[in-house]
């Protein structure tokens, strides 16, 4: 994430607001939301995010000793019977619409209280995952719960100790990409220390 020069000095001088925006390219087009106050923000750029004071966002972990964490954003709500079941359109879409596309986190800054309804800056790219599954839960006969898991930053580092790359694996995180194709596979033979 690159933080203009401007922002990042007044990001250490002074009290500032700020929002995380989440952007998810699903095969059926784009949804962006932002945790907070229900409503329409619309940033420098004209884009439409939707407010939602149910949308909560898990911790950011960095992998460490062999683990690959995953990300998680849940959304929250309570079943209305007189009003569509927001549960029943994400599952009628499924998986398909969100396996391996791809979800991004943007930075808000608003150096203003009135730049919260006028943005001048720019949303910042913090990060971008890749959605794999979404777990859904109900709690007693009206709270509904569905949560959406994301890759960790290094996906690969549970992978086994001088284990290899396969084709598939960089298919997946590289489509198209034929270069493991023709890599060496034989090129790995114990070498004599001494000359022996």
């Amino acid at each position: 994430m690159n933080i203009p020069e401007e922002i990042a000095q007044r990001l250490s001088d002074e009290a500032v607001g700020a929002a995380l925006l989440l952007e998810l390219d699903t095969a059926e087009g784009f949804i962006r939301l932002y945790p907070g106050e229900n409503g329409v923000f619309k940033d420098a750029n004209g884009t439409e995010w939707i407010g939602c004071s149910l949308l909560r966002m898990g911790d950011i972990k960095v992998s460490s000793n062999g683990t690959a964490p995953t990300w998680e954003a849940s959304l929250s709500y309570v079943y209305d019977p007189s009003r569509d079941d927001i549960l029943s359109a994400i599952r009628q879409y499924g998986v398909a619409a969100i396996d391996g596309r791809k979800c991004r986190l943007y930075f808000q800054y608003f150096g203003q209280l009135e730049e919260i309804f006028a943005p001048i800056w720019q949303p910042i790219k913090f990060r971008t995952n890749t959605m794999r599954r979404l777990i859904y839960n109900f709690t007693g006969p009206q709270e509904r719960s569905v949560t959406l898991v994301c890759e960790g930053p290094f996906p690969l580092r549970s992978k086994p100790i001088n284990g290899r790359y396969t084709t598939a694996d960089q298919q997946r995180r590289f489509p198209g990409d034929m270069g493991l194709e023709f890599a060496p596979v034989h090129g790995f033979d114990d070498q004599p220390l001494f000359g022996a």
